[in-house]
């Protein structure tokens, strides 16, 4: 029987045009990183995106905080 990995939390970003920002549309649950971009094509295919990128949460490095 094959070990179940935990599943781990990953960040959706997109742009609709290659001149906006980046914006977070969202969050996918997943195993894999491989998992991650499946689920986010599928969850998020609300728009035609020029770019989408799923980053693992805990790889996410915070700069600055505010109150």
């Amino acid at each position: 029987m094959k070990a179940e990995r935990e599943q781990e939390y990953y960040d959706v970003f997109a742009r609709r045009k290659r001149d906006e920002p980046l914006e977070h549309i969202g969050t996918v649950g997943a195993s894999e990183a491989s998992d991650a971009e499946v689920f986010a094509f599928k969850l998020y295919d609300q728009w035609k995106w020029t770019e989408q990128f799923v980053v693992r949460r805990a790889d996410i490095i915070e700069v600055v905080q505010t109150p």
